[in-house]
């Protein structure tokens, strides 16, 4: 009987939707109660009848209990990722929470900071906390999470990796890498973990140092801190380390900007409708030579620090080509405790650049020497291993000039690029090489089939031949070949 039923619900679901009515039909409301609403109220309504629809249907006719709220959450996450804006999402309570928890500098997690790269729609680590449970298995920075659990999560569903990866303490999860196309799994246990927004030391060469993990919490705090040790000590420059530092909140960036550069433009916005918002920042400030250093994962925030800098020709850049993400983020806690992240703008620098999907290029372009990262690991990389800061170093203690390591950065550039060039035509020639030995082996395989089977051939046409004599009464050599046998017996 509920058969039939649901078989003549699903034909008149089917007219309704030919003649364009479906929308209109609610055969599950029973409300005796009546609310009036104004039309583009009701029209808003209307939008979300399908959902209202499929919630119904899925009440009345799904074989078990259901989740109500779970399926909105779910809904919610839906809509959002309709976007197709990896920046843009939906938080469930949950994930909400630990965005603010995470905001304290105090998290229950494996340490490891990540970044949705819309390139390559995967999750790359980006910071690897020191002393954390993500270090110790040997998680490194760059390494692309592609399970969590055996579950997939790509850069859109970055949020839920992350509540995956949260727990309680003591209790282990599954994290899978991508590396070097070699997939790795790593165990973590997870255990409370403590985020540092800034770290600072004076190098022996008289350089402030400061490393700005991310903008958030007390790190504004932090810089100006360094600051003030630093002028205290009367270091000769300054060095901004901004590697890995995938962004944050937008004002931290621009507070840290008016300690160090003078009165202006940090960065203007502009949202859809054209409007135009501009981060201003006073002339005082604290006056120090500048380096900062960049890569592919400084993104967002740093972006528009390293951007400001340069514009102001307060200071260089040193290192890769940085990430290029150009929009600015705006993040909304609702009542229930849940939430949403959605892109609301486009920045620009003080010179009026866009540089989403672009990145900024520094002004001396030079790589980080693999070979060290790969025997000390990042986090451990010691500073005279580390050739990017001793580029920096050279410049601002008047060591080396700006164009002289310009010009060895081009110069290491073309030594790798030829080398490059000469292992892919190393390569080609023993490809080469091979498929030429392979055809000739082919080759003489070919003819000694080719003989093996003529000779076959012959052997068959003399047993023919012998099978025919034997057979033939008359011919003239069977007599000699029976002498012969006959003598042979003889002796």
């Amino acid at each position: 009987m509920k058969r039939n039923a649901l078989l003549f619900l699903i034909s008149v679901l089917l007219m309704l939707a030919v003649t364009g009515c479906a929308e209109d039909f609610k055969p599950f409301i029973r409300s005796e109660d009546t609310v009036t609403i104004s039309k583009d109220e009701y029209e808003r309504y209307q939008m979300f009848s399908k959902l209202d629809l499929l919630l119904q249907l899925t009440n009345a006719y799904y074989y078990d209990e259901v989740d109500v709220d779970k399926m909105l959450d779910g809904a919610a996450a839906g809509l959002m990722n309709g976007i197709g804006d990896v920046y843009s999402c939906y938080y469930t309570k949950e994930q909400m929470d630990a965005i603010n928890e995470e905001s304290t500098g105090v998290y229950a997690g494996v340490g490891c900071q990540l970044l949705a790269d819309p390139e390559t729609m995967l999750i790359t680590v980006t910071r690897v906390f020191k002393g954390s449970p993500a270090e110790e298995v040997g998680i490194r920075t760059g390494d692309k999470i592609v399970y969590v659990n055996d579950e997939y999560y790509s850069a859109r569903e970055m949020e839920d990796a992350v509540s995956v990866m949260r727990g309680h303490v003591g209790e282990s999860v599954k994290i899978t890498v991508l590396r070097d196309l070699e997939t790795l799994d790593f165990e973590p246990v997870r255990r409370e973990v403590n985020i540092n927004y800034v770290e600072y030391e004076i190098l022996p060469e008289n350089i402030g140092y400061i490393i700005l993990y991310d903008f958030y919490g007390d790190a504004a705090e932090g810089f100006k801190e360094a600051l003030e040790k630093f002028k205290e000590a009367g270091v000769k420059g300054v060095i901004i380390d901004l590697r890995n530092n995938g962004g944050g909140i937008v004002d931290i960036a621009v507070n840290i900007a008016d300690l160090i550069l003078p009165e202006g433009v940090v960065v203007s916005t502009r949202d859809k409708e054209g409007t135009e918002e501009k981060m201003t920042i006073d002339a005082e400030h604290y006056e120090f030579p500048m380096a900062v250093l960049v890569n592919e994962y400084s993104a967002s925030a740093s972006e528009i620090l390293a951007g400001a800098i340069r514009d102001y020709h307060a200071g260089i850049l040193v290192g890769t080509k940085t990430f290029g993400k150009g929009v600015i983020q705006a993040e909304l806690q609702f009542t229930d405790g849940t939430g949403m992240k959605v892109t609301v703008a486009r920045y620009y620098t003080p010179n009026g650049e866009c540089i989403h999907e672009v990145g900024i290029e520094p002004d001396v372009d030079i790589e980080l020497n693999k070979e060290a990262v790969t025997k000390y690991g990042y986090n451990n990389l010691p500073h005279d291993q580390d050739n990017q800061l001793q580029t920096a170093v050279r410049i601002l203690t008047g060591e080396s000039t700006l164009e002289a390591e310009k010009e060895a950065a081009e110069a290491i550039k073309a030594e790798k690029k030829a080398a490059e060039e000469a292992n892919a035509t190393a390569e080609l020639d023993a490809a080469l090489a091979k498929g030429k030995e392979d055809q000739k082996t082919g080759e003489s395989e070919v003819t000694d089939e080719n003989k093996g089977e003529s000779e076959t051939e012959d052997e068959e046409d003399k047993t023919a031949e012998l099978i025919e004599e034997a057979a033939d009464p008359d011919s003239e050599e069977a007599p000699a070949e029976e002498e012969e046998k006959s003598e042979a017996g003889a002796d």
